[in-house]
């Protein structure tokens, strides 16, 4: 019983084995050619000297020549050796960059144990850097996917739009077109030329509703402040929460695609708080600080775990949106929220490096 359950102890030669394979890259051929040259030193000069008194008339020219081919022969076989096994785990980091090369992000250096230790270190890193790789691969496509499902959605929600109000507005137009064109007296002229008019008016401000709403003339025309104030005001005066705006530190008039990114910044955020904050009360703050334009959107609703929303599919990719935007123009965001302490959000760009930001251009 006792021997069955002994541990086996490794032998001496798998000892040397694994600390010949622990050993750095460096010291495996110091010691590879210290033990070719040291080996043919001895071994050569006992040959020799053991020939040489057998032989007594060979040219000990010969004796040398013979001698110093088959040393450098056995030099050239150990060193091979010895490098082929000391550069393999170079060879494999090899095919990994080829296959990350040819596409392939799933691909990953195989970690050995018993290996040099800074390749040992680099080929973590390696793969460490290829997982982020993939996870951010990985949110590109979601969030690429989120931003197509969002086109069509809101394509849906215009064409419905469209055919529920504006069509239908534009078709009681021309019912009381056509009972204009059977009117009889001037009574009846003037009462169908008001309702007209009111018709008119009614699709009118639909469309102009519909369009603030893809993109606000007033950010074109009188720049973020002006855009900003009216679309917090507008939200707040459908959803129902009070709004405090406050802009009297920001520039009038910033880069184009810095107004756009920070107003779908600010645009985004509000969403958030109509969909999911259930606020009382939000404040938008457009302030300059420390040579940056900043945007902040802080609200007293519900707040919510800031981890698990960003590791989330689903409500995760508007925030990782909002933060691609700002990147795009050398900005940074930051979000704090926590349950049940609301949310607050931080937009800054550099007002410096503005003429440097790649371009966006003038669509959202």
């Amino acid at each position: 019983m006792e021997a069955s359950l002994a541990v086996r102890q490794p032998s001496g030669w798998m000892r040397l084995r694994a600390h010949w394979q622990g050993l750095p890259f460096f010291y495996r051929v110091l010691v590879g050619n210290c033990l070719v040259v040291v080996l043919g030193a001895v071994l050569g000069t006992y040959l020799t000297i053991l020939f040489a008194r057998q032989e007594p008339n060979v040219s000990p020219l010969w004796l040398v020549a013979s001698f110093g081919l088959v040393g450098t022969a056995l030099s050239l076989l150990v060193n091979y050796a010895v490098l082929r096994a000391a550069f393999r785990p170079l060879r494999d980091l090899e095919l990994t960059v080829q296959d990350v090369r040819r596409g392939n992000l799933a691909a990953r250096a195989p970690e050995a144990a018993l290996r040099d230790p800074l390749l040992q270190e680099f080929t973590l890193t390696l793969n460490a850097m290829l997982e982020t790789l993939e996870h951010d691969r990985q949110q590109l496509q979601a969030l690429s996917s989120q931003v197509i499902d969002a086109q069509e959605a809101e394509r849906r929600r215009i064409a419905r739009e469209l055919h529920d109000e504006t069509a239908q507005t534009l078709t009681s137009l021309l019912v009381r077109l056509r009972i204009l064109e059977r009117a009889n007296d001037l009574a009846q002229v003037r009462a169908s030329t008001a309702e007209l008019r009111e018709l008119a008016h009614k699709a009118l401000e639909e469309v102009r509703n519909m369009a603030r709403e893809l993109r606000p003339s007033t950010l074109d025309d009188l720049g973020l402040v002006a855009a900003a104030q009216s679309y917090t005001e507008h939200t707040a005066e459908l959803l129902g929460f009070t709004v405090t705006f406050d802009s009297a530190r920001f520039p009038q008039r910033l880069d184009p695609q810095v107004e756009l990114v920070l107003y779908r910044v600010i645009q985004e955020a509000l969403t958030n708080v109509a969909r999911h904050a259930n606020a009382r009360h939000v404040s938008v703050t457009l302030t300059q600080e420390g040579g940056c334009a900043v945007a902040i959107i802080q609200d007293d609703g519900v707040g919510f775990d800031l981890e698990a929303v960003m590791a989330s599919k689903e409500r995760g990719l508007g925030l990782i949106g909002m933060r691609e935007r700002m990147s795009l123009v050398g900005g940074r965001l930051a979000i704090s929220s926590r349950p049940g302490a609301g949310t607050t959000v931080r937009a800054e760009v550099p007002l410096g490096g503005l003429t440097a930001a790649p371009a966006m251009g003038r669509r959202p």
